[in-house]
């Protein structure tokens, strides 16, 4: 007897407007024209004899029946994406994963921590970029990019990894001639070295810190956490960095933190992917062990 199963582009219309509130971000996500998924979506309802969604303002939302049967079928569907996906792979969850992250969180948050990926899946080939901000997905053939910021870029899923505890630092020389143990209000007599990916950075800081009348605007600014770090170890003045980035150098004395605790950013690291690709089987496999290693390292994350 054949079974009676719609189409599965009508399912995967059905499901993106649902994921998405509109025809054409679905159409856009399918690669398909606007009047594609109208259809598509006109065609499934008359086959199942009922009301799909309706129309919210500017948005179209599940019914009641719609919602049901999205839950019903979208195991159905994931198992499908997954066995598809695992064959067109050669049979295997393996192949090559490119990951892009930001140079100094990648050599010390995530590098170092590979080898343990690598013994759970032998089978998956990292390919480790250094990329600062968002990059290309489809043109530079990225699998996985760790963001910083607020978790909200749209058509990436993203999965929080950890926060950043921001610390001024500086030379010890910088201070060497107070006649006082420093303080934070000593801030306001050093050039502020600033970060450009980390534009309200000092910002931040000096307002959780409570400190008025220092400007957080002005000062140097140096492209990544390595050079400002170098411009502190120089004497240029304070940088502000996060915790993870200056483990070795506060070990060696190169430079000290002086001027109060590390306080936490507003934002955290995240693990992005296209939302089309997160079932991929090696973007789920190391995605999950990201979230593992993270909640390990990181309980109050």
């Amino acid at each position: 007897m054949a079974r009676r199963i719609p189409g599965t582009k009508a399912l995967a219309c059905f499901e993106q407007v649902a994921r998405y509130g509109t025809v054409s971000r679905a159409a856009e996500e399918l690669y398909l024209t606007q009047s594609a998924v109208s259809r598509q979506l006109q065609g499934l309802e008359s086959w199942l004899d009922c009301k799909l969604f309706m129309r919210k303002k500017q948005r179209l939302i599940l019914t009641p029946e719609g919602e049901d049967y999205l839950q019903a079928i979208r195991p159905a569907l994931d198992q499908l994406e997954t066995a598809t996906l695992k064959l067109l792979s050669g049979g295997s969850d393996g192949g090559v994963l490119t990951i892009a992250a930001p140079p100094t969180f990648g050599s010390r948050r995530l590098i170092p921590y590979l080898p343990d990926f690598r013994a759970r899946h032998p089978d998956i080939v990292i390919n480790f970029i250094s990329r600062i901000g968002m990059p290309d997905f489809d043109r530079e053939q990225i699998d996985i990019a760790v963001l910083f910021g607020s978790g909200d870029w749209d058509g990436l899923e993203a999965r929080r990894l950890e926060g950043e505890n921001m610390v001024p630092i500086c030379s010890p020389n910088l201070i060497a001639s107070m006649d006082h143990a420093p303080k934070p209000d000593d801030l306001r007599q050093f050039s502020l070295l600033h970060i450009a990916t980390r534009p309200n950075g000092w910002r931040d800081w000096l307002k959780a810190a409570k400190l008025d009348g220092i400007d957080g605007d002005n000062g140097p600014k140096f492209e990544h956490f390595t050079m400002a770090m170098q411009a502190a170890i120089a004497g240029l003045g304070v940088a502000l960095l996060p915790t993870f980035a200056i483990g070795d150098e506060i070990a060696n004395g190169r430079i000290i933190a002086p001027f109060g605790p590390p306080r936490a950013s507003p934002y955290h690291y995240f693990a992005t992917c296209p939302q089309n690709r997160v079932r991929t089987p090696k973007i789920r496999a190391f995605m999950k062990w990201l979230a593992d290693h993270s909640r390990t390292e990181n309980p109050g994350a």
